[in-house]
């Protein structure tokens, strides 16, 4: 009996850190889609101010 409750505890501690590592997984691919919008809008803003630059310098 003792054995059985064993596996079962090591099968509970197995599930929790697969829990545990699906929730980092979420968390960090939501922050890289965050931070991919973020470049993006900044691209676009960073080439405006340039587009701005040069055609008001002519």
């Amino acid at each position: 009996m003792r054995r059985a409750q064993g596996a079962l505890e090591y099968l509970f501690m197995v599930a929790l850190a697969l829990i545990m590592v699906t929730i980092t997984i979420r968390y960090v691919h939501e922050v890289a889609q965050n931070v991919a919008v973020q470049i993006n809008q900044t691209t676009k803003e960073i080439s405006e101010i340039l587009k701005n630059m040069t055609s008001s310098g002519r």
